[in-house]
């Protein structure tokens, strides 16, 4: 019975796995969410920045991380090599059976919905699920294949999104005059408006630890993981300048704000209502290609967990002829289709384990510290730049957000923090059962 996966995955597929786990919808509907009190263009930009130089903090913390630690599972890995099993699995517990179901399940009738299939209806169920089950099934064939699909869909939608910005400044119309003055306004407003911002801003820009998590099928994981993660943060974050950039050469500042259908909206006035189909196509195709990345990444929490037996048993094992974890693999798809066929609202339920996962991050960060401390001889291939001012400067926004997500989410946090308590009973019978076995 093989238990240990295969190192296959480049520096390339590595950084399109970065990409192509950020890109999702997120850029196409959230900037008109984000540019609420920020008075000019440039005020806008500098938010984006802002947001993606989180991100590289993030990246640039677990890198050091994934470079010491690489093996199947990222942060479910690291905490419990600084915490204990209890914490690990209790992030695993969610990670597995919330978040990564749901997602998956969210992203697959969201694909749908773009490409006009009406949701809740059962034809959105049923190619929901068909969807779901070729991408597992991609997935648990082989590392190669699942990877090619989620290369070539991600580089479609990278060349996609360029090609919208190339053609939107050469042959749309708009307004260059939207970026003079490039800032002006209240200056403490704008900084507290870029503040709220972070919060939506980290969903659009979440996925950049993806390499993390499959870092065992890494090839010399001490320097394609950090390059991975720093190459792909840093084309993402390019990438959303330019989007916001000829966003606002399309719409007039005020009409962008509070607006929920931003790549439409500026489609539609830089080359007419026609193009909106267009902009329909290249938001279903990066949805797609977030669900083909999120299947190739999220399952390997489950095998870890399943390997050191903590979750099914069947979980941990790495198929002999294909030399995938399909087991842990087919089990998030077939949740994910279960979910589909019994729950209707994807966002609240993903809503109730927010709060406790964006605490558990942070204290991943903070692991970095510890592991500093407590392992100053552990062999290090990758130390985060900055260190400690990255990672502090990363753990007090986080912390920030935090307070600002609870706010927002009510009820929420605490049935989110319910679920995970509910795991420490599970967690136990589960130990009992493993001695007993």
């Amino acid at each position: 019975m093989t238990r240990e996966l295969k190192r296959e995955l480049g520096l390339v597929t590595c950084t399109l796995l970065v990409v192509g786990n950020i890109i999702g919808v997120g850029i196409f509907t959230t900037p008109g969410e984000i540019a609420k009190g920020l008075p000019s263009a440039g005020w806008v930009m500098t938010a984006w920045l802002i947001g993606g130089l989180m991100t590289m903090a993030g990246a640039l913390t677990y890198a050091e991380l994934g470079a010491m630690f690489p093996r199947a599972g990222g942060n479910y890995v690291f905490l419990k090599e600084a915490y204990g099993e209890l914490l690990a699995f209790l992030y695993g517990w969610a990670y597995s059976l919330v978040t990564t179901a749901g997602t998956i399940a969210l992203l697959a009738i969201g694909f749908g919905q773009y490409l006009g299939i009406a949701g809740g209806s059962w034809t959105s169920k049923l190619f929901s699920i068909t969807v779901i089950l070729v991408l597992t099934f991609l997935n648990a064939r082989d590392l190669k294949l699942g990877a090619g699909v989620m290369d070539a869909i991600t580089s479609l939608k990278i060349v996609a999104m360029t090609l919208l910005v190339g053609l939107g400044f050469i042959l749309g119309k708009g307004d260059a005059g939207a970026f003079q003055p490039f800032f002006s306004g209240d200056s403490t407003g704008a900084l507290s408006a870029i503040l709220a911002a972070l919060v939506p801003m980290a969903f659009t820009y979440s996925g950049w630890n993806s390499t993390v998590i499959v870092a065992e099928e890494v090839k010399n994981p001490g320097r394609i993981i950090p390059l991975s993660m720093i190459f792909g943060t840093l084309i993402t974050t390019a990438i959303y300048m330019l989007m916001n950039a000829v966003y606002l050469y399309a719409i007039p500042l005020p009409e962008l704000v509070g607006s929920e259908s931003v790549a439409h909206q500026a489609a539609a006035k830089m080359f007419g209502p026609g193009a909106a189909r267009l902009i329909q196509m290249l938001v279903a195709t990066s949805v797609l290609g977030c669900l083909s990345a999120t299947l190739l990444t999220n399952p390997r929490t489950p095998f870890a967990m399943g390997r050191d037996g903590l979750f099914f048993k069947f979980a941990g094992v790495v198929h002999e002829k294909h030399g995938t974890p399909s087991g842990a693999i087919w089990f998030e798809g077939l949740w994910a289709c279960f979910l589909i066929l019994v729950i209707g609202d994807f966002d609240k339920m993903l809503s109730f384990v927010s709060v406790p996962l964006v605490i558990i991050g942070t204290m991943t960060v903070i692991s970095l510290f510890v592991f500093r401390i407590k392992r100053p001889d552990q062999p290090r291939p990758y130390k985060c730049w900055g260190y400690p001012i990255v990672p502090a400067i990363y753990v007090l926004v986080s912390f920030g957000m935090l307070y600002v997500k609870i706010l927002q989410r009510g009820i929420y946090g605490p049935i989110g923090i319910g679920i995970f308590i509910v795991g420490i009973p599970v967690y136990y019978l589960w130990k009992r059962k493993v001695r007993a076995a």
